[in-house]
């Protein structure tokens, strides 16, 4: 079998699809990249058997054929050669593939498409969203979720669609984030959890662009179709927590305007001089219109100043600063609306207006 194809086509199909191939695994099957030809159309699919992306591209055959081969390898060849057009030719009977573009020639072996894991789907209920409002709730909430498998569904993110609000949800011991967008569909809801690490997978390649994708639940999996892409992702069983109760407990009676810019500047200064081992603690005391932030090691101290509009009392609070920094990373807002009760009540950081967002965090005790 010879095939021809653009290398602007082929490679980023592959890139695409090796973020699903498996990274610890016994199994060659699993390390490698299926290609199925069937009538001048090449599909690319990899799998981790929790999540399958699948990528297709035009190309010129004079036969269907489908085999397996190394993802990482063919990735690496495939990025180094010209950009000209690639011949691929398909040996069956040596299990070899031969790689082929201007002067550069390679060859692999290949296994057998059969040893493939099938990954089955039905029809299910299809909704229509916009690319660039999945993505980015993706990468609003994502860093809030549990890195402990043994937390179960806190590992995931909760995915809510109802009355045209599509909302994410993410939480750990420690934090939690809820980011909301309008969307056109005002008529189907969903209710589903997707472990966070696939889904951070997901949003590497979904493209910066106004087109839409397609969102369909079948039994346990959510399959994603947009351009000449399809991911099947596991999801994952059981309850997810109450996080509007959650959110009931951290009504604050001291409120703290700021720029988002300077407060993030500050802290991150401060984070300089903290550490792992005390929770990277930052003391952060709230007088007057002032916040002042104060980290310290034996290595020195850092003290910062950062004008504020505050309404309530004084308070004297300690945070974890990476946990405070990650939130103030993914706001776009020039200011932000921090709720505070108590040294021991966690806070939210709000937007000024609207509810487009809520970020909880659990303040460190001060010793």
């Amino acid at each position: 079998m010879k095939l021809f194809c653009k290398k602007s086509d082929l490679n980023p199909a592959i890139s695409h699809v090796t973020h699903s191939v498996a990274s610890r695994t016994t199994s060659h099957i699993l390390e490698g990249i299926l290609f199925e030809v069937v009538d001048d159309r090449l599909s690319l699919t990899a799998t981790d058997t929790n999540m399958t992306i699948t990528c297709s591209l035009p190309v010129e055959s004079d036969k269907n054929v489908s085999f397996v081969v190394n993802a990482k390898l063919i990735g690496s060849i495939v990025t180094k050669l010209p950009d000209e057009q690639i011949l691929l030719e398909y040996d069956e009977e040596r299990g070899m593939i031969l790689i082929k573009s201007g002067r550069s020639s390679s060859e692999l072996h290949t296994f057998s498409a059969d040893e493939f894991p099938k990954i089955m789907t039905g029809e299910g209920k299809k909704i229509v969203l916009s690319k660039n409002a999945f993505r980015n709730l993706i990468k609003k909430t994502a860093f809030a979720a549990s890195n402990d498998e043994l937390t179960g569904i806190l590992t995931g993110i909760l995915i809510e669609l109802h009355g045209g609000n599509l909302r994410m949800v993410a939480i750990d011991a420690y934090r939690m984030a809820i980011y909301s967008s309008e969307v056109t569909d005002r008529e189907n809801e969903l209710t589903l959890v997707v472990p966070a690490k696939l889904l951070n997978e997901v949003a590497k390649i979904i493209s910066d662009d106004e087109e839409d994708l397609i969102l369909e639940t079948v039994d346990n999996k959510m399959i994603l179709y947009f351009e000449n892409t399809r991911v099947v992702l596991n999801t994952l069983n059981g309850k997810y927590i109450d996080y509007q109760k959650i959110l009931t407990k951290a009504n604050g009676s001291i409120s703290v305007r700021v720029l988002r810019d300077e407060l993030l500047k500050a802290i991150d200064r401060a984070y300089l001089l903290t550490s792992s081992q005390n929770n990277n603690l930052i003391k952060c005391i709230i007088e007057d219109q002032t916040l002042s932030i104060q980290s310290a090691a034996e290595e020195g101290h850092i003290h910062e100043m950062v004008d504020i509009i505050k309404e309530g009392n004084d308070l004297t609070i300690g945070f974890n600063a990476r946990f405070v920094l990650d939130i103030l990373k993914v706001i776009e807002d020039e200011e932000v609306m921090i709720s505070l009760q108590a040294p021991n009540v966690p806070c939210t950081i709000k937007p000024i207006k609207g509810d487009t967002y809520t970020y909880l965090i659990t303040p460190v005790i001060i010793n």
